[in-house]
């Protein structure tokens, strides 16, 4: 099992949109993909599983001791998807205290299918425990950013800054520059500094493309639905380096 954890400093800078057409764009490499909701606004499921109304979800597993395979569903473009699901309050903080690292290694492991398998696990936005009992256990974290001022004014202090400090070992964490505008000069600018200061530490931007929301508005992956986009070739790009990243098989020379 490979583990990919997604996290963003504040919400809405597309996160959940983002970990949705990763995992098509994963799945249509070839590799077998469960995408995990541990964000309590239920979202992911709307994207990859619009169809799905059954709201049982990994939470409610948890604090009923059922396996989160009860709980899995078929999702867009053969990605399978484990909902965080509807819960009460008891139940969300029951989750949180059950969860110490080695039940969620067991249960994240529960749903494996192979060794190459990839679990991509959408997070609350911010800092929280199961997220860093995540952290902890990922193969490759991404942390998902705006070009505006709002994440770059958080960025300097999430996760201490290291997004934009020197790499000096291979790194594990990376991250991903959401809804670049070049039109907006700050958006610009922003890319640009990135490029020029920060380029190891990003895994690759995403451009705003209006055709990313309309897609998802209508719970379709944007690389399915309009494949020729400017924002579909993006997440493919990210979605290759993270399949070579993450790559169970030796890597012909």
């Amino acid at each position: 099992m490979v583990l990919v954890v997604v996290s963003s400093p504040k919400g809405g800078v597309g996160k959940t949109t983002l970990v949705a057409n990763l995992a098509v764009a994963l799945r249509r490499r070839g590799r077998q993909v469960t995408a995990v909701d541990f964000d309590s606004q239920n979202a992911l499921r709307f994207l990859l599983a619009p169809e799905h109304e059954d709201d049982f979800g990994i939470a409610r597993c948890t604090a009923r001791g059922l396996p989160w395979t009860s709980a899995v569903v078929a999702g867009r473009g053969g990605v399978r998807v484990a909902p965080y699901g509807e819960a009460t309050t008891p139940e969300r903080l029951r989750m949180k205290d059950l969860l110490e690292e080695d039940a969620l290694s067991e249960a994240l492991s529960s749903l494996m299918r192979s060794d190459d398998e990839i679990i991509i696990a959408d997070t609350t936005p911010g800092e929280g425990r199961i997220q860093q009992r995540l952290e902890s256990l990922a193969d490759l974290k991404l942390i998902v950013l705006l070009a505006d001022a709002g994440s770059m004014a958080l960025a300097p202090a999430y996760r201490d800054g290291l997004l934009l400090r020197p790499i000096t070992e291979n790194p594990t964490t990376f991250g991903v520059l959401n809804q670049v505008d070049p039109r907006r000069r700050l958006s610009r600018d922003i890319s640009e500094f990135i490029a020029t200061h920060a380029a190891d530490r990003f895994i690759g931007i995403v451009h705003y493309d209006e055709a990313l929301a309309e897609a998802a508005a209508r719970g379709e992956s944007i690389v399915e639905a309009a494949p020729q986009g400017l924002s579909a070739g993006d997440i493919e790009a990210i979605a290759g380096r993270l399949d070579r990243l993450t790559s169970r098989e030796p890597v012909a020379s």
